[in-house]
């Protein structure tokens, strides 16, 4: 009897018998099992995950490439901690139309329906979804979590205090409230560094995966420009995300010091050529540039020899200035773009007005390009 009590107690501190082993189930993750409870949680409250595949298999092509960087690459933190912690990055498209990506512990990921829909290039989607990549990989939450934790506590005492104190009810009670809303200041505080980690982080993985960078300060612009067209609300305190305009900031910093041209076509729609045919015509074609006619005629493989031509010429960073107008041509950085022929003009006009019009729409696309930029 004595020898088995000794074997129970064995087993029980270490789980196996002497000169034996046994196998132990895996201890999974604490961030990971938090993430996985909160996302079996979402689901059961009503949260539909789409499974086409054009967009899934879009997300999880993009997401692999920055998870693998992001398990096996350090990347400093300024929140949080770049502790690495190597996982199973899981990414679901959430059928919602807010423009939205967040995340959980653990490395689970979501993006909305709307975002996919909004972003104009793999480099935008790229960096949303490094900055939700790095909310996992520097443990944001669980520092989130235990600031949290301590916030309450300190709550706690204060209102104790006052209890033992015996200050009136009613000042306790706006005591109390005064509290909360330290506390939520502090909480929101917090979240914004976070953000700010995220963004910067992120940044540096959406680079070290081979994306162009640009993209997260494309989308993060035309976000703040969209927002400004909204009814201005100052969220104050209650705000948990820092003011687009100093993220916008914030990115071009990282790219002027990394020596990166911002050159927002490569990530956007913006400054599109196309040739196609002109609206209620049925041999005739449109050169366009953002929707505007730079020039028509019935000849489209001299259109499109033009597009091609134009379109190499804006690869590079074109300021107003750089097109110009010479006779009946038009140039960018002196060089000839097309020039016009007396065969696409129409009955009233001369080459050099069509000329000079076709070189004012340019100035009209790139003008309108430098007013998102401008924040």
């Amino acid at each position: 009897m004595h020898v088995k009590c000794l074997l129970t107690v064995f087993v029980l501190m270490f789980g196996c018998l002497p000169g034996k082993s046994f196998a132990q189930p895996p201890v999974e993750d604490p961030e990971i099992k938090i993430g996985r409870e909160a996302h079996e949680e979402m689901v059961k409250s009503g949260m539909k995950l789409l499974s086409d595949p054009v967009l899934v298999g879009r997300v999880n092509a993009i997401g692999a490439r920055l998870a693998a960087v992001a398990n096996k690459t350090v990347i400093p933190a300024t929140y949080g901690t770049e502790n690495r912690t190597p996982y199973t990055y899981r990414f679901h498209v959430v059928d919602d139309k807010d423009v939205n990506a967040f995340a959980l512990p653990g490395g689970w990921l979501y993006v909305n329906k709307g975002l996919l829909d909004y972003v104009q290039s793999d480099d935008e989607l790229a960096g949303v979804l490094s900055h939700e990549v790095i909310h996992a990989a520097h443990h944001h939450i669980l520092k989130l979590q235990k600031e949290q934790d301590k916030l309450n506590t300190q709550l706690a005492i204060g209102a104790i205090a006052a209890i033992l104190a015996k200050v009136p009810a009613t000042d306790t009670g706006n005591l109390v409230t005064g509290l909360q809303l330290v506390a939520l200041q502090k909480v929101n505080g917090y979240s914004q560094q976070a953000e700010r980690d995220a963004d910067g982080a992120g940044f540096e993985l959406t680079r070290l995966a081979g994306f162009n960078p640009v993209g997260a300060l494309t989308f993060m612009e035309r976000l703040a420009r969209d927002q400004r067209n909204r009814p201005e609300v100052d969220l104050g305190i209650f705000r948990t995300h820092p003011p687009e305009k100093q993220r916008v900031a914030a990115l071009k910093g990282k790219l002027d010091a990394s020596a990166i041209t911002i050159n927002r076509r490569q990530t956007t729609n913006q400054l599109r050529v196309s040739v196609i045919l002109a609206k209620n015509q049925s041999v005739v074609y449109d050169l366009q540039l953002d929707g505007r006619v730079l020039l028509s005629s019935i000849d489209k493989a001299y259109l499109e020899q033009i597009a091609s031509t134009l379109d190499k010429a804006l690869d590079a960073p074109t300021e107003l200035f750089d097109v110009t107008r010479t006779a009946s041509s038009v140039l960018i950085r002196g060089k000839i773009i097309c020039t016009i022929r007396s065969s696409d003009v129409k009955l009233g006009q001369n080459p050099e007005t069509v000329a000079e019009k076709a070189r004012d729409a340019i100035r009209a696309a790139l003008f309108k390009v430098s007013l998102d930029g401008n924040l």
